[in-house]
């Protein structure tokens, strides 16, 4: 059997392999070029799916085959495989953004419904789609942004665009506040890498993450799974922008703040 890397087939889950395709794949690279009925053998996977996950890494453009009888395939190199996967990705936001002014338009002329600043409350679910609201809260970020979460999440972020959101905040003259824990000093590095000047390390209420804008709307979860799987399902949050859930958090982010040390001052007692 091949040995296969639980860790690389989780990450190749990013970039829209489930776990059989990245299994194909990463098995392919073991062995180099080979006919499907060897490959199936060698991965202990029926012949029949075999033949069809080939196709479909083929179409995805991280797979090549043979004119050849019996017909041999074989992994494109990962350097030229991930671009093909990630210009693929970038020319769907590309046609994704051309299609949503016209379909806005067409929504919008649907909808003659007077809008009614009502408090809402979103349960979402799904680690991708919580960094994407996370993202977002911080895009159009005015006031004062309290960012609480453990270690492991703030590692995680690190692989989405939230980083890029946070310095855009920064730069438009807004004020976000970075609370973590962890009692590694060779994770100091990676907190600093944020460039959030406003960072402390205290201990938190619980594993959970809380990202609140003052005033306006707040994203919390519960106790977090320590993976690093960008597409964990079972991580979920809530988000509202309730007046009086919203000011109640502000007052609990204000108390665990004043309580934990400022990031600078941590590093020079190591």
């Amino acid at each position: 059997m091949i040995p296969i890397d639980p860790k690389v087939i989780e990450k190749l889950s990013n970039f829209g392999l489930d776990e059989t395709e990245a299994t194909v794949y990463t098995g392919l690279l073991h062995v180099g070029s080979v006919t499907i009925g060897t490959l199936s053998t060698k991965l202990g996977i029926d012949r029949g799916k075999t033949y069809r996950i080939v196709s479909n890494l083929k179409n995805k453009g991280v797979v090549k085959t043979t004119f050849t009888n019996p017909t041999l395939c074989d992994a494109i190199p990962a350097k030229e495989a991930f671009a093909t996967l990630i210009e693929k990705k970038e020319n769907e936001i590309i046609t994704m953004k051309k299609i949503s002014k016209e379909i806005i338009e067409e929504l919008e002329k649907i909808s003659n419904l007077t809008v009614v600043d009502n408090s809402t409350l979103d349960v979402v679910q799904g680690r991708a789609n919580i960094y994407n609201r996370i993202s977002a809260l911080l895009k159009d970020a005015k006031e004062t942004v309290y960012l609480i979460a453990p270690i492991d999440d703030i590692l995680r972020m690190y692989h989405t665009s939230i980083p890029e959101k946070i310095t855009e905040f920064q730069k438009r003259g807004g004020e976000i506040r970075l609370l973590t824990q962890t009692k590694s000093e060779d994770l100091y590095p990676h907190i600093k890498r944020l460039n959030i000047s406003q960072t402390r390390i205290g201990k938190l209420p619980s594993k959970s993450r809380l990202i609140l804008e003052k005033g306006t709307k707040v994203i919390m979860s519960g106790s977090i799974q320590e993976t690093m799987d960008l597409n964990d399902e079972t991580d979920s949050v809530i988000q509202t922008n309730s007046e009086e859930m919203v000011n109640m958090l502000f007052t609990l982010c204000q108390h665990v703040w004043s309580k934990a040390k400022p990031f600078d001052e941590v590093v020079l007692e190591v």
